[in-house]
């Protein structure tokens, strides 16, 4: 069996405070890659440029989630979660006072990713911290429910911010909301770290370091390295589709700001709707036959994207089956490394797979404006259709059921107890 902590009415509390603090993010985040490319467009970027701005922001997310993630086991996570949110509000004032040449925008990108990019780990760090292995799916679901709210809010406020080519309020509107949500961080959310683990992994001083990690995941097998493998190869092939969806239907379907952002708005409330379902079938089924679900229906919408040919189309596959199965994902995914991880290294450990899902991210960016270039818009949808293929059978095959391993873990801690 394993062990169950309960969680207090305080804590429940402060946890619901904290997924509020972070719709602001989720909103001003849901438009990003929608505005961004329309954006550095306007100031005669190409598009292989426009990938490169994309890419650094997940690139600076590498460092930033990795480092916060690891400090946050010694130092505390509430620190580190107000830190990246004041940085990520700063820049959108910057978009709008500094220049729009490309070395700017590059140095503004990066910022804007380190800063965004603490948050999920923190975030999901937060909630291992709070609730216990039986409710850990339906907490992740709750933050996916963030994202689907900020989704839904996001798209549908957008056309009434961006006049057409001014883009000064949408900037000003989300650096004054997510400022706001810094201060309620400040002041309302509560530390969730126990001092007595910020103590041991303070006192234990370089025994956490990436070293110390790696001996822990040797200690799991293998299983921690393959399942980050399936979510890196996953993460490449679909994160070369976000950047350029707004480029995408305004160059091939011919879709106006307008009709992007009803199209963006209705795949949130999809993820909004399954964000609940996907935490309660995490929690009762099991994390293994979710995860399979979820990258199974991925497969489906990513071949569906190359059968499209006009808007009603795109409606389908965009905001149903897209919205559906990247929630399933999502909460999927977080609870299963979650799980792999021993409460001292859990800041540590979501934040290297926070890490190693932004350099995904940086990879799909970076090579997909080109490969848009030389090929088509076709040539992202197949490869990130093989990539989940490939993420599929991999986890089907080689990755068990994350509760096997935390059983074997407690029984070796155990034995070296008594």
């Amino acid at each position: 069996m394993i062990a169950e902590k309960t969680v207090t009415k305080a804590q429940r509390k402060n946890y619901y405070i904290l997924i509020l603090s972070v719709v602001s993010m989720q909103i001003t985040s849901s438009t990003i890659y929608m505005v961004l490319p329309l954006f550095f467009e306007k100031f005669g970027l190409t598009k292989s440029e426009n990938g490169l701005l994309i890419s650094v922001g997940t690139l600076a997310g590498i460092l930033s989630g990795l480092v916060a993630g690891k400090l946050s086991d010694s130092y505390g996570r509430k620190n580190f979660l107000v830190l990246g949110t004041a940085l990520y509000s700063t820049v959108f004032f910057m978009f709008v006072l500094l220049g729009h040449d490309f070395g700017t925008l590059f140095v503004l990108r990066f910022i804007e990713g380190f800063g965004f990019y603490i948050v999920p780990a923190i975030m999901t760090a937060m909630a291992a911290d709070i609730f216990p292995y039986s409710e850990r799916g339906k907490a992740m679901g709750l933050y996916s429910l963030s994202y689907g709210i900020g989704g839904l809010i996001g798209p549908l406020i957008t056309p009434l911010l961006v006049s057409g080519n001014d883009f000064s309020t949408y900037f000003i509107f989300s650096g004054i909301f997510v400022s706001i949500s810094a201060v309620i961080m400040i002041f309302l959310v509560k530390e969730t770290l126990p001092r007595e683990m910020r103590s041991k992994a303070s006192v234990g001083g370089k025994r956490y370091d990436v070293r110390g990690f790696l001996i822990s995941v040797k200690g799991l097998g293998v299983v921690v390295g393959v399942f980050l493998i399936a979510v890196l190869l996953y993460r490449i092939g679909y994160t070369m589709i976000d950047p350029f969806f707004s480029l995408y239907l305004q160059d091939v379907l011919h879709s106006d700001i307008s009709s992007m952002s009803f199209l963006y708005a209705l795949r949130a409330v999809f993820t909004i709707l399954f964000s609940p379902l996907s935490g309660f079938i995490v929690d009762r089924y099991g994390r293994k036959p979710t995860y399979i679900v979820g990258m199974a229906l991925t497969v489906v919408t990513l071949m569906g994207y190359n059968l499209i040919s006009n808007f009603s189309q795109i409606i389908i596959i965009r905001a149903l089956l897209d919205g559906a199965s990247s929630t399933i994902l999502l909460t999927s995914i977080r609870t299963y490394m979650a799980d792999l991880l021993s409460p001292e290294m859990m800041g540590f450990g979501m934040g290297l797979h926070s890490a190693i899902t932004q350099q995904s991210s940086t990879i799909g960016s970076m090579f997909s404006g080109y490969m848009i270039d030389l090929y088509g818009y076709g040539a992202i949808f197949l490869t990130a259709d093989v990539s989940a293929l490939l993420a599929l059978i991999i986890v089907l095959r080689w990755v068990p059921e994350p509760h096997k391993s935390m059983q074997k873990r407690q029984t070796l801690n155990l034995s070296i107890t008594h």
